[in-house]
């Protein structure tokens, strides 16, 4: 085969179609007709001389070759869409978009932040993911993560550690003044319980409660911090609150609770690939964050909760 005669545009298509496993939504998401992606998919099997593909009767399904395509394609897809992402983002000033993806505990007090960023940068445009799944930072499904945790071990990705996020139990006024306190962990069955579900679960700190703790004691559970908060605010039982949803609420009617256990804090991480050192946009977020949270720090510290 000819190199001149071979069409990248016909072999990616081809890789859509894998990926997708049918004509019509491959044709949908390409912006093209049916009839144009089944006539690349033929001219590129007549080129190689091979069938990548088998009709049946709900799609399109590989065979060893076209298994073989697909496989070798994805590293090619992967980093032709990370090139386009780099020269897109490639400027020197902030206008354009930015995709940032952040855990859900935290969507809440991004929020006011990225509106204070906006109205030093309006020309930018911000899209928020709020998930606690880690979103691709290579493939650019987002271009910033703000990430929870130990530091980022991934080899082309950058990581600036922004603060410490501490977590503490936290208690109503209301629920203190009709139980009291625990004041070691002998004292948790006495007490009602509001903690986190699934993987936040295996936090140090709640993981050493527990432990100790009767089940039946958990009045609440929810897989977000800030319904956490928000439980705790209303006084249905004691809970891990952190430092940020303290922050955001200043709710005065809050007391901290000292039984025994010790909530080591996780540390917030501002990470971006390596291609995208050259944008605009990412160094001037990663300047603002840097300076409001040190400012929000410092205020902290010098009005105690």
């Amino acid at each position: 085969m000819q190199k001149d005669s071979f069409s990248w545009d016909d072999l990616y298509v081809a890789y859509r179609v894998a990926e997708v496993g049918t004509l019509s939504q491959t044709a949908e998401q390409l912006g093209m007709n049916h009839s144009t992606v089944l006539r690349r998919l033929s001219r590129l099997e007549q080129q190689l001389g091979v069938k990548l593909f088998i009709r049946h009767q709900r799609g399109y399904r590989l065979t060893d070759a076209g298994q073989l395509m697909r496989e070798r394609m994805q590293p090619v897809a992967d980093e032709m869409l990370r090139l386009q992402t780099s020269l897109t983002a490639f400027d020197a000033s902030p206008p354009g978009t930015l995709r940032i993806s952040t855990v859900s505990d935290f969507s809440l007090f991004f929020a006011p932040l990225l509106h204070d960023f906006r109205e030093q940068y309006p020309q930018t445009r911000v899209q928020l993911v709020a998930t606690d799944d880690k979103m691709s930072l290579a493939s650019g499904d987002v271009h910033v993560a703000i990430r929870m945790g130990q530091q980022p071990q991934e080899p082309d990705l950058i990581a600036r550690k922004l603060l410490p996020v501490e977590m503490e139990f936290y208690a109503a006024d209301r629920y203190i003044q009709r139980y009291g306190m625990p004041a070691s962990l002998a004292d948790v069955n006495r007490h009602q319980w509001v903690l986190p579900s699934g993987n936040k679960r295996h936090i140090p700190g709640i993981r050493q409660l527990l432990a100790a703790l009767d089940s039946r004691q958990i009045v609440f559970e929810s897989n977000s911090f800030t319904d956490i908060h928000s439980a705790v605010s209303a006084g249905m039982g004691i809970g891990p609150v952190g430092a940020l949803q303290r922050i955001g609420s200043r709710d005065a009617s809050l007391q901290q609770v000292d039984f025994g256990v010790v909530m080591e804090p996780s540390y917030m991480w501002f990470v971006y690939h390596k291609d995208m050192r050259g944008s605009g946009r990412i160094q001037a977020l990663q300047k603002f964050i840097v300076e409001r949270l040190q400012l929000m720090a410092a205020r902290a510290i010098s009005h105690p909760r």
